[in-house]
């Protein structure tokens, strides 16, 4: 696919609304755009990033924890969990 400027398209990582996505960019002038699969992709992050916002530790039983909504994860998924820095986690839901 061209660009109306003439450069070809690629495949590279965007941000919109702070979600990383991959997008078409124009090698040339650097527009960006997205193909119907990636706009579905893009609309199902915000959507998520809507109903998750901020979350409030739970108590459940002696422990504690966070709740996520049904669209994200289900009961009896796995989650992986990796320490960023002493107050950040990057949280991987299995398939």
């Amino acid at each position: 696919m061209r660009c109306d400027c003439g450069g070809s398209f690629k495949v590279g990582t965007q941000e919109f609304d702070g979600l990383e996505i991959d997008a078409l960019v124009c090698s040339k002038c650097g527009f960006v755009t997205l193909t119907k699969d990636q706009a579905k992709r893009l609309m199902k992050l915000r959507q998520m990033m809507d109903s998750l916002g901020k979350r409030k530790v739970v108590r459940i039983g002696n422990t504690c924890g966070v709740t996520f909504p049904a669209i994200l994860v289900h009961p009896g998924q796995e989650v992986d969990i990796r320490p960023l820095m002493p107050n950040k986690y990057i949280l991987t839901f299995g398939k």
